[in-house]
């Protein structure tokens, strides 16, 4: 509790935090510049707390360092989510367009003849017909 600490005390806890923050490190768990600040003694890294406050730091590090991998990650998804849904619908418009064309290309049907002679021309085959989409 509230007694002194040995230089070997310290010199014990800087060697558990240096051997906890190498095997996170070698985990990939921390970057080479988290390690180095665990060995400079950088951004709150105090070789002479208890080694559970280094556990507990080491830890929220590890979980801060996820936590913005998986934002990023989300974020991609989220772009390529957007970019599928753009190329579908460009898909569906390209393909409307290419039957609007289509119709247009088409000759108009003769007029029926005379329902007296009982012959009916066979409106013309469209040879070509767009690919459907959706």
């Amino acid at each position: 509790p509230r007694t002194p600490h040995t230089p070997a005390e310290y010199a014990a806890r800087e060697r558990y935090l240096h051997r906890a923050a190498m095997a996170a490190y070698w985990r990939g768990e921390l970057t080479m510049g988290q390690l180095g600040d665990v060995f400079g003694h950088r951004r709150g890294w105090d070789p002479r707390r208890h080694p559970v406050e280094q556990e507990v730091l080491l830890a929220r590090a590890i979980r801060d360092a996820r936590l913005a991998d998986h934002r990023v990650a989300a974020e991609r998804e989220r772009s390529a989510w957007r970019a599928a849904e753009l190329a579908a619908e460009s898909a569906r418009t390209l393909a409307e367009e290419a039957y609007a064309a289509a119709a247009r290309l088409r000759p108009d049907p003769a007029p029926a003849r005379r329902a007296a002679t009982g012959a009916v021309r066979p409106a013309p085959v469209a040879r070509w017909r767009p690919a459907r989409v959706g």
